[in-house]
């Protein structure tokens, strides 16, 4: 009963069985594709512009001529078997260059593509809150603690065209010292302030990304600024203006007893100039001047002094809110 029973179902399995089964096999002749990117999409001025053509839909690329052109001019020297990447240095802002390969495969396909880009830039000013003298027209250079801000200004055209994309559709993204800065960062923000860190001597590197919204423009730009030292620098003054004469003095020598007028000039301190605390010292004595302004003094050299005769004049400014801000100049006098 058993052996009919299991006849009976493999009987029934092998007539439900098809006699012979069809499968459908993919085609492996699938036409080529090409496809071009630009690094960057956004050059700046005077940077590396490389295309590179990829080839997809084929076996094996090897082998197929490469013809570049740049603004519909063929570029012979890239050209070239296997030459399947093209690179030219970007001109000045605005320039458009549009860049095209035409590429022959060893199976006869011919196929052609281009990319368009156009020379970006970004221009980062900066400016710090410490002070110098009226009439300094060189950097003010910002010392340990000082506010530093920056503005960036974008000329970022779309890419292959003349117009320009508006700042308040930006991301700027701010780095100081390779730090992100997220709180500064963000859309439209194209202004940063921050605190300077790195004390004298030092440099200050900050970063700038910017890209649109989408992600497909994007353009980095960094400055270096470097960190100062508050400085005090005496003058010989004219006697009625208080004027400045010639440059900065470190040594003093005359012949006849006369009287000196001094001033002198802060430079990056983070406090208004009026605002220092100035000593002036000779030979280690702190002495007062006949004016009552702390930057002007007066040296009256009288004619029975002993000669030769030498002192050390010294000069200290000192910011009375940070006390470890403090230059001091020495000034060698001699009579002889």
């Amino acid at each position: 009963m058993k052996k009919i029973i299991l006849f009976s179902i493999f009987h029934f399995l092998f007539s439900i069985m098809p006699v012979s089964a069809q499968f459908d096999l993919p085609n492996l002749n699938l036409a080529p594709t090409l496809s071009l990117t630009a690094d960057p999409i956004t050059p700046l001025p005077n940077s590396a512009i490389t295309v590179t053509a990829s080839l997809s839909g084929i076996t094996n690329v090897n082998n197929s001529n490469y013809a570049w052109f740049l603004n519909g001019v063929k570029q012979t020297n890239a050209s070239g078997l296997n030459k399947n990447a093209f690179a030219v240095r970007a001109g000045v802002l605005g320039t458009i260059y549009r860049i095209g390969v035409t590429i022959s495969t060893p199976a006869g396909d011919n196929l052609s593509d281009s990319v368009s880009v156009t020379v970006s830039d970004i221009d980062l000013t900066w400016n710090s809150n410490n002070e110098a003298p009226v009439g300094y027209s060189a950097k003010i250079f910002p010392t340990q603690d000082s506010v530093v801000s920056i503005s960036a200004f974008s000329s970022i055209y779309n890419p292959g065209t003349k117009t320009l994309l508006g700042s308040n559709g930006l991301i700027y993204n701010w780095y100081v010292n390779d730090k992100f800065s997220v709180n500064l960062s963000g859309l439209g923000k194209q202004d940063f302030g921050f605190i300077i860190g790195d004390p004298a001597g030092g440099n200050t590197s900050i970063q700038l990304d910017v890209k649109n919204e989408s992600g497909v423009i994007a353009l980095t730009k960094s400055i270096t600024i470097p960190i100062s030292r508050p400085q005090i620098l005496v003058y010989l003054a004219d006697s009625k203006t208080s004027i400045p004469i010639g440059a900065a003095i470190k040594n003093i020598v005359i012949n006849t007893a006369k009287l000196l007028n001094f001033t002198a000039q802060s430079y990056f301190f983070n406090t208004p100039n009026n605002q220092l605390k100035l000593n002036w010292i000779i030979n280690n004595q702190i002495v007062s001047g006949r004016t009552n302004s702390p930057w002007l003094a007066s040296f009256d050299v009288p004619a029975n002094i002993v000669r030769p005769f030498n002192a050390l004049i010294q000069v200290t400014a000192q910011n009375p809110n940070k006390l470890s801000e403090i230059d001091t100049v020495n000034i060698n006098f001699q009579m002889q």
